[in-house]
């Protein structure tokens, strides 16, 4: 996982950025505890950590577990972090969705070379 850090941090133009990346995170390592991952970041600093769930801890659902994916969707909350707004909740589900969306094509891009 930490070769993908590097190999989407490059993709993604975040090579600045000091990120933290902890995986195979249970549940009570997230803040949210129903989320494949999460971000903690500060922009300013540009440094960030993320947590990557566990896929044993994942259960079953309907999508499947993609650990690169959720690496991408991530880094791109750093990346757009500017459009994330806490005050309306709206507003962030569906910022939340784009990002989702755009982590799904990505990872297809690339495994589709």
């Amino acid at each position: 996982m930490k070769a993908l850090l590097k190999e989407w941090q490059k993709r993604l133009n975040l090579l600045d950025w000091k990120i933290v990346l902890e995986e195979d995170c249970s549940p009570n390592d997230m803040q949210i505890q129903s989320q494949q991952g999460e971000t903690e970041w500060d922009e300013v600093n540009k440094c960030a950590v993320i947590r990557i769930l566990n896929p044993k801890d994942y259960g079953k659902r309907i999508l499947p577990f993609d650990r690169e994916k959720t690496l991408v969707h991530e880094l791109l909350h750093i990346k757009l972090w500017w459009l994330q707004n806490n005050d309306c909740e709206l507003e962030n589900r569906m910022v939340h969705q784009l990002i989702d969306e755009m982590a799904v094509a990505l990872v297809k891009a690339k495994r589709r070379k």
